[in-house]
């Protein structure tokens, strides 16, 4: 076995002994002691800046299949376009542990990086793991808060809009 193959393996195990306990801890209620919300809730403005544009529901649900190329496993979803070129994506499951099996897929099928992202890099944020990513000339980060799977993306830097979004979806 080569030396490639072994260095391969391990960051493999790195990044899903990483989506373990973002699993874990994620599918409690928020830590800040709030409860996550049953109600998608849409933020009006991320890093100062105005929502745009928003899809619900049903076509909500279908652009994100089209992103995925297949169905995803949520029962609501929004899709938000603000000002600045940000644009969050989120997705409501059944309960926090679909949403927990949602996030793994994700990290899964992005583990080693894929074609259009680099390989996730986890991070803790406000008790949260929250992954970033870079790719599509944008930078991305994705994390779970209860039942949902909230993935937004930016043509700059995410970091205010991503805070904003943890206070709204802690």
């Amino acid at each position: 076995m080569g030396t490639g193959r072994v260095l391969s393996g391990a960051g493999l195990a790195a990044v899903l002994a990483a989506v373990t306990v973002a699993l874990l801890a994620n599918t409690s209620n928020p830590p800040s002691g709030q409860s996550a919300s049953p109600e998608l809730r849409i933020p009006a403005a991320l890093a100062g800046t105005p929502l745009i544009s928003t899809l619900r529901g049903t076509e909500a649900l279908e652009a994100i299949a089209r992103l995925h190329g297949r169905k995803i496993d949520a029962v609501d979803a929004a899709v938000v376009r603000y000002a600045g070129g940000i644009t969050v994506w989120i997705g409501a499951s059944s309960s926090p542990l679909r949403a927990a099996a949602l996030l793994w897929r994700m990290n899964r099928s992005m583990a080693g990086g894929t074609q259009g992202f680099s390989a996730p890099r986890p991070q803790q944020r406000r008790g949260r793991t929250v992954f970033v990513t870079d790719g599509l000339d944008r930078r991305h980060a994705y994390y779970q808060s209860g039942r949902f799977v909230l993935w937004i993306a930016s043509a700059a830097d995410v970091g205010e809009a991503l805070e904003d979004l943890l206070d709204f979806y802690p």
